[in-house]
């Protein structure tokens, strides 16, 4: 599963309508003009974590993390999620505008029981679309809401998969139970291209819970060391690991 991070430090495209001839009096000079355009939806269904159906899967993540066009300064910066209840725009029915994140087990229980089970996450290096330019030592810092349960729904799609149940509707969520083991991490710290996975949700021991949790993610914010990067786009990926047969230390 991936989702895209964008932090764009003042990129542009020229644009130029007419040239005149050499011996004309009028002069020019240009404007820069640029455009970049993203799904702005905080949250959407992963498609390659399906079967929801008999599986433990990520049912909904966040659609992206993005950071907007900024000022090229000298030094370090911070910048601020600009999708979700950042300040993006809400579709038309998660009107809050928050970016989910939810874990469903619908497994068959053997021996009366389901296994442990870990959401850990990563990120990539920040490059330039030519690959030529990285945001050395950048990081990326989320906090993670209360966990809710989340209840999928029974409704059958026509590739005999459920059709998950969007979290922000009515009924979806309830008071989280303490019984199902869920364990959240209520801040994750990703570093750039490191390999090393960071626990999100996790359940540490093996019990008969079967069902989904649920959580917002919020105040995400990027961590950028040389921040002096005019005229040049980065982008990113995180990557959402789920493992059913986790080591815990």
């Amino acid at each position: 599963m991936k989702k895209a991070i964008l932090v764009t430090l003042l990129s542009s495209a020229a644009l130029m309508l007419f040239a005149a001839p050499a011996d004309a009096k009028e002069k020019e000079t240009k404007t820069d003009v640029g455009v970049s355009f993203k799904d702005d939806s905080p949250t959407i269904s992963p498609e390659d974590m399906k079967p929801f159906k008999n599986n433990l899967a990520v049912v909904w993540k966040p659609a992206s993390f993005q950071f907007g066009e900024q000022k090229a300064v000298a030094g370090t910066a911070i910048f601020n999620n600009v999708t979700g209840d950042n300040g993006g725009l809400a579709t038309a029915n998660n009107t809050d505008k928050s970016q989910y994140l939810v874990v469903n087990d619908d497994r068959e229980l053997k021996e009366n029981k389901n296994s442990t089970w870990a959401l850990k996450a990563n990120m990539s290096e920040l490059v330039t679309t030519d690959g030529a330019t990285k945001l050395d030592a950048a990081k990326l810092s989320m906090e993670l809401n209360a966990p809710k349960m989340y209840n999928i729904g029974n409704v059958i799609g026509a590739d005999n998969d459920y059709e998950p149940v969007a979290p922000w509707d009515a009924a979806a969520l309830t008071d989280f139970d303490a019984k199902s083991g869920v364990e959240l991490a209520p801040t994750a710290t990703l570093e750039a291209a490191s390999t090393s996975k960071v626990d999100i949700v996790t359940k540490k021991t093996a019990n008969d819970f079967k069902g989904g949790v649920a959580t917002t993610i919020q105040n995400v914010k990027l961590y950028v060391n040389d921040a002096n990067q005019n005229g040049k786009a980065f982008t990113g990926t995180i990557t959402w690991t789920l493992d059913d047969a986790p080591t815990f230390s």
